[in-house]
């Protein structure tokens, strides 16, 4: 979807139809596994929630002039940019399957203050132009919260809130629209263990380069690679660009360009930044200046169009 449809869809939420809240858990096993359960909510007068939906609305009338782009999800975290994630994303088919096996067969009985939510969400149905879209709106932060140093007044005397209560929040971190996830925050990340699939995808890169023979010291490279914010950026690594850099004179010239010493034609990785700086090459942060040739760092590069 493009920024100017998805602004679209929240321009008309409050037009939506079967409505309906639900409280999330999200619960990582000791195998990083995850699994989604959900809990229905009921709010009161009839058309509260009808209303609260009008409210995000509105919000997002106004903070939607903060997005310039929509692209695909690639590890960057650019808070102009609404990354996205089709259902088949190999970061997160497995997880995408059981949420919205989860959202279809919420608990009904369970009180949900006694519920360990994560997230709260709300689903409708929404017509546009004649298609409908199945919309879900995901907060990733607990709305259930107990108040402190608040009073409620009652003859004149105030008296303490002690009691859990629910509080809604107007600010969404990820939206799915059909079978696409689109993520407003990084906070988005949480909603499918993002962290979990791009670690996994930085062991298998890191063991790729390994193979390669191409750094002096691979693991001064995979303890560089794994940590920080380093594993992040293999979501965008290149294997294209590392069967490159199996040629001895790919190497030489890219070590030259981008600062990169070599010695015994590898990258000495025993040198002070040269681990990071090939990460970065690897993983499309590295680009040359169009007009005087020199190497720049770029966040989330894009085809020239």
């Amino acid at each position: 979807m493009t920024l100017e449809q998805i602004e679209s869809i929240f321009n008309k939420l409050q037009e939506g139809s079967s409505l309906s809240l639900q409280l999330l858990k999200i619960k990582v096993s000791a195998k990083n596994k995850t699994s989604y359960s959900t809990c229905k909510v009921n709010l009161s007068p009839e058309g509260r929630l009808t209303h609260f939906v009008g409210e995000i609305s509105d919000h997002y009338k106004k903070e939607f002039k903060k997005y310039h782009t929509v692209k695909e999800y690639d590890g960057s975290a650019d808070a102009q940019t609404i990354y996205e994630l089709p259902a088949e994303n190999v970061l997160i088919c497995d997880e995408f399957k059981t949420l919205q096996e989860a959202i279809s067969k919420p608990d009904v009985e369970i009180n949900p203050l006694k519920f360990s939510a994560s997230a709260q969400l709300i689903k409708e149905t929404l017509s546009i132009n004649g298609e409908d879209y199945r919309i879900k709106l995901f907060s990733m932060q607990n709305p259930i919260t107990t108040l402190r140093h608040k009073f409620w007044e009652s003859s004149g005397t105030f008296s303490e809130i002690d009691n859990k209560v629910l509080s809604l929040r107007t600010n969404l971190d990820i939206i799915i629209i059909d079978d696409t996830a689109y993520m407003l925050s990084m906070a988005g990340e949480k909603l499918f263990n993002i962290e979990r699939a791009y670690k996994g995808i930085c062991l298998q890169k890191v063991a790729a380069v390994e193979k390669m023979c191409i750094v002096t010291d691979f693991e001064l490279f995979r303890t560089c690679a794994s940590s920080g914010h380093n594993p992040r950026r293999f979501v965008a690594f290149n294997d294209e660009h590392l069967k490159k850099l199996e040629n001895s004179d790919d190497r030489r010239r890219l070590a030259e360009k981008f600062g990169l010493p070599l010695l015994e034609g590898k990258f000495d990785t025993t040198q002070n930044g040269v681990s990071e700086k090939l990460v970065k090459l690897l993983c499309n942060k590295g680009m040359v200046d169009p007009f005087d040739d020199l190497p720049m760092e770029v966040s989330s590069p894009r085809k020239w169009e």
